[in-house]
């Protein structure tokens, strides 16, 4: 018990525990405070009770006792003198009130009966005793007298005279005594209020000086200690980092946060010295890293790179190199301190699990690190054992070099002469270098195939434009043949046509005109590929073209049961370019409003001129299947095709809209395309005004 009180002593006692001890106290004196103030007051009151509700009732009963007899004595005489009943009314009603401040009298002297001793508890019994046997007595003699008088005898006056007297005497012996008792009563209630009031003071002063006392004593047990804290906090704002506070003093929070603020100083500390360490490696990776962008090939690099690493990390041995994709050695290159010898190449067993190793960690994004190949639970890898073996290194710290999902190759840093534990900013540094090199050995390798690529690009470019230049020459001339005595056999030159034999060279010149189409839609895009359409600019009227668009596919329409609703716009509507380009885009957007539409429905052409804006806007309504939401991103993409319009077997190129975006483009507007699957399309190709028009 002795030792355990020590050792809180020691480590001191908390500061609830302290103000719990001070409020204890606190409360001890102003319960003092209370008692004596109370004790005082119930002495005080008591007093006064005795004053107030024995004594000075008793002194005015007894007074009032003797009133009510002269008045008895004066009614009674003045009756035996004049026989008036009218005074024998009065007398009869004194004696009434005499009986009652008789019994008046009585319960002040029995509250007095608790505060008296013996002998007063007997004086006060027989004066009060004695008072009223010498009422009765005399109130004997007055019903006698009045009987006497009613007769008509003689009273006995001296009798009567002596009954009075002996009443006034017994009456004024009492009131003598209960005034005396009064007297000294009220004495005695002022000396014990004062009493009273001192014993009040003296006890709040004692609790004033007893809590002031010890207020500034817990006051000091808590702020020194805190100051001196504080002090230690200025200290080390001011330079002084080895700056601690005492942990021997104060009460056990201030002691616990003494201890917490050493700790947070010592971990301060600590953060200092490994930030100074990641900024080493920072300034380390950079050096490094400006090294290798100056070094004229990838072997320069590595050699560059193992001599910075194995410097600024003051490791014993650097080593590099680069795989293919079978883990075969292709580059290598190492450093190591003076007194080690250089390493041959990899064996043979070491670079299957080298490799492997590092496509492991590439593939997991790490690094693997190792402080002693001498501890049980590395010792018990098979890979750690060679690695150990061909390289005697007692710790490692090994990063994959890769790119994307390429593995390019490794970097080692060793320690040989003793184990070593490796910190995040050293492996940090290891990581950003190896990502580094990597980058810089693919662009190597970029740059090394660049010409030959492009080479390659520029050649192929040349061979598809020269096969779809002549494939389209080619299929042209045999279109021409084929188109010429088609309209011949149409004429009925070869003879007359069954109408079954007509429906057939219909489907002909139908087929006809598409492979025509088609082929006019691939010389424009090897055009567009090869340099750009040639553009031969002249005001256009949008009004003309629109007009002559309607005429060119109303059969089209009709034979598919759609409407066409056309509003060809102003006349003032003129824009600046190619005629023959501008009316292949309206007759591909409209041709392909009336493919997809419904029959029954309506295609919806209108041309609107935007003064202030200057723009002239072709607008082209459908209200057909309409094109996927997920298909609309690729919309104008060559040879791309809507998937509901593949699934419903609609015939098409994929390349109109491609066409058009490219003539639209090239005469400075917009082609803009909005469509809801199921409910139609619109296409608004927006135009520059001419500057003729104004």
């Amino acid at each position: 018990m002795i030792d355990l009180r020590r050792r809180r002593a020691a480590q001191g006692r908390p500061i609830a525990a302290r103000l719990r001890r001070f409020v204890y106290v606190l409360w001890a004196l102003l319960l003092l405070v209370c008692v004596t103030a109370v004790g005082a007051l119930q002495i005080q009151t008591n007093e006064v009770n005795r004053l107030t509700l024995a004594l000075g009732p008793a002194v005015d009963a007894n007074g009032h006792v003797l009133h009510f007899m002269s008045d008895a004595e004066t009614e009674l005489l003045g009756y035996e003198l004049s026989h008036d009943p009218e005074r024998l009314t009065h007398y009869r009603a004194d004696r009434a009130r005499t009986m009652a401040a008789l019994a008046t009298l009585q319960d002040p002297l029995a509250l007095l009966v608790g505060d008296l001793n013996a002998a007063d508890h007997a004086l006060h019994t027989g004066l009060e005793g004695a008072q009223r046997l010498a009422v009765e007595q005399w109130w004997v003699y007055a019903r006698n007298t009045e009987q006497a008088v009613l007769r008509g005898d003689r009273t006995d006056l001296r009798r009567g005279h002596a009954l009075s007297d002996n009443f006034r005497r017994v009456n004024a012996a009492l009131g003598e005594h209960l005034t005396t008792e009064r007297d000294e009563a009220r004495s005695s209630a002022q000396a014990t209020a004062a009493a009273g009031t001192t014993a009040t003071i003296a006890a709040s002063l004692a609790a004033l000086v007893a809590t002031f006392v010890l207020g500034q004593r817990a006051a000091r047990s808590m702020s020194r200690p805190i100051a001196e804290l504080r002090d230690t906090v200025t200290r080390q704002r001011e330079g002084e980092p080895g700056a601690r506070a005492r942990e021997d003093q104060g009460s056990l929070e201030i002691r616990s946060l003494a201890a917490d603020f050493n700790a947070l100083t010592e971990q301060n500390l600590g953060l200092q010295q490994t930030q100074a360490r990641a900024l080493r490696m920072h300034q380390l990776t950079f050096e490094v890293e400006r090294a290798i962008r100056t070094a004229p090939d990838t072997q320069q690099a590595l050699d560059v790179l193992c001599a910075a690493l194995g410097e600024g990390l003051g490791a014993d041995r650097v080593m590099a190199n680069t795989v293919d994709a079978d883990h075969k050695v292709l580059l290598g290159a190492q450093w190591h301190l003076p007194d080690l010898p250089p390493l041959g190449d990899m064996p043979d067993d070491l670079v299957p699990h080298v490799g492997g190793l590092a496509e492991e960690l590439w593939l997991a994004e790490g690094f693997a690190a190792r402080d002693d190949f001498l501890a049980p639970e590395v010792q018990s890898r098979e890979r750690s054992r060679i690695f150990h073996r061909a390289t005697g290194a007692r710790a490692v710290i090994m990063v994959p070099i890769g790119l994307g999902d390429r593995v390019i190759g490794a970097i080692y840093v060793l320690m040989v002469h003793e184990p070593r534990r490796w910190t995040a900013s050293e492996t940090g540094a290891v990581q950003q270098v190896a990502a580094f090199v990597a980058r810089v050995i693919v662009e190597a390798d970029y740059r090394a195939h660049q010409s030959e690529y492009v080479e390659r690009i520029e050649r192929l470019d040349r061979q598809k434009t020269d096969f779809l230049s002549t494939v389209s020459h080619e299929l042209r001339t045999p279109l021409t043949s084929i188109s010429g005595y088609l309209e011949l056999l149409q004429d009925g030159d070869a003879g007359e046509l069954t109408g079954e034999q007509h429906r057939m060279l219909e489907v002909i010149d139908r087929n006809t005109s598409r492979l025509r189409g088609l082929i006019e839609d691939l010389l424009v895009i090897n055009r567009i590929e090869s340099g750009g359409l040639k553009v031969n600019v002249t005001p256009v009227s949008m009004r003309e073209l629109i007009t002559h668009t309607g005429q060119e596919l109303s059969p089209l329409a009709q034979s598919g049961a759609i409407e066409l609703d056309i509003d060809a716009g102003p006349d003032e509507a003129i824009v600046q370019g190619d005629r023959g380009h501008l009316q292949r885009s309206i007759v591909n957007i409209v041709s392909n409003a009336i493919k997809f539409s419904r029959p029954g429905g309506v295609v919806t052409i209108r041309c609107t001129l935007d003064q202030g804006a200057q723009r002239v806007l072709f607008t082209c309504q459908d209200r057909g299947i309409g094109i996927p939401a997920d298909d609309q991103a690729k919309i104008f993409t060559r040879f791309y095709r809507a998937s509901n319009a593949t699934a419903q077997a609609i015939p098409g190129t994929g390349l109109g809209l491609a066409i058009v975006k490219q003539i639209v483009e090239d005469h400075g507007g917009e082609l803009r395309l909005t469509s809801v699957e199921g409910e139609g399309t619109t296409v608004v190709m927006d135009l520059p005004l001419s500057g003729s028009a104004h």
